[in-house]
């Protein structure tokens, strides 16, 4: 029994329904199903009961609730205990972001800023619904995702179920990273057949995962690449770059890393789908003083990558 197994019966619980708490917890439908019936089936119990009227609790689902609700609450006050002690003696600062290079250059920035003898920082890189878990279970402060005009309205439930605030600092479209090495390197702008001989990038999804929750743009233009590498790592994503020309489909931050390593963005001929980039924190709470200097060094990467265009000439509407 874990304490992901006891927030899956609590929240299909709540709602009375699979598929409304698989929509809350940024997981699908067969995921949340799977991991309650491993539980029944560990215990020896029959927890929810299917009917005409809906999903319903059983005695013993009821009991296991009661006090699987209590074993939550610890957990997140051993949680709170433990965040505010540290962060009485030392700078303490939690991320999470889906595969962004700037995270990690603006936590860096943060790092060198910082004037404490002591400080814990934390950048987790990975998937978006882990993003969406570390902040609502208070894991991570602030939680970096991208939002289009596709997924808006999924992902705007996904905020309201979690209690969830979503605040752009962004507005870009989508763009191609290469290596500076690639023959499309020098172009001003290129189209989907020009990508066609290259690999795609694309960064691996739980199985679980709803496909709507995929970080890869080029799928939503009804563009399907004839090469794809699939990764769950930035440096891996680099090494195709740079060994293989392979080329990213990103939402626009040139990030300085990716500028050290010979990283250039192009945009892409009419695709010009909006993108907002922004964090996601709970709903109600007052940002640290440590996450607001994370996101004016976020504003900075940003302002940074305008004027590289802007010198460039290539800004072309962003």
């Amino acid at each position: 029994m874990t304490l992901q197994q006891l927030t899956y019966i609590s929240t299909v619980a709540k709602y009375g329904s699979f598929s409304k708490a698989a929509q809350s917890l940024y997981v699908s439908q067969p995921g949340i199903s799977r991991m309650v019936q491993a539980l029944e089936e560990e215990l020896g119990i029959t927890i929810f009961v299917r009917s005409s009227a809906g999903i319903s609790l059983t005695d013993q689902g009821r009991e296991l609730l009661n006090m699987g609700n209590r074993l939550l609450q610890d957990a997140d006050r051993i949680k709170e205990h433990f965040i505010e002690t540290e962060s009485d003696t030392s700078d303490t600062l939690s991320v999470s972001a889906q595969h962004y290079s700037f995270a990690i250059d603006a936590m860096m920035m943060v790092q060198k800023r910082s004037d404490k003898k002591a400080y814990t920082f934390k950048t987790y890189i990975e998937q978006g619904p882990h993003v969406v878990r570390h902040v609502v279970e208070k894991e991570s402060e602030l939680g970096f995702i991208f939002i289009t005009t596709e997924n808006k309205r999924h992902m705007n439930r996904v905020f309201d179920d979690n209690d969830l605030e979503f605040h752009c600092l962004i507005e870009s479209k989508p763009y191609v990273f290469v290596h500076n090495s690639h023959p499309l390197a020098d172009k001003k702008i290129v189209t989907f057949d020009d990508l066609k001989p290259y690999p795609c990038i694309m960064y691996e999804l739980d199985a679980d995962a709803p496909s709507i929750l995929n970080e890869e743009l080029v799928t939503t233009n009804g563009f399907f690449p004839n090469k794809v590498n699939v990764v769950n790592g930035l440096y891996q994503s680099l090494s195709i770059m740079v060994e293989n020309q392979g080329f990213d489909m990103g939402t626009g931050v040139l990030s300085r890393s990716n500028r050290k390593y010979g990283v250039v963005r192009i945009p892409v001929k009419d695709y010009d789908m909006p993108v907002e980039i922004g964090y996601i924190c709970r709903k109600g709470h007052k940002l640290s003083p440590l996450a607001e200097e994370y996101i004016r060094c976020v504003n900075e990467l940003w302002n940074e990558t305008k004027i590289i265009d802007s010198e460039s000439n290539n800004t072309l509407n962003v």
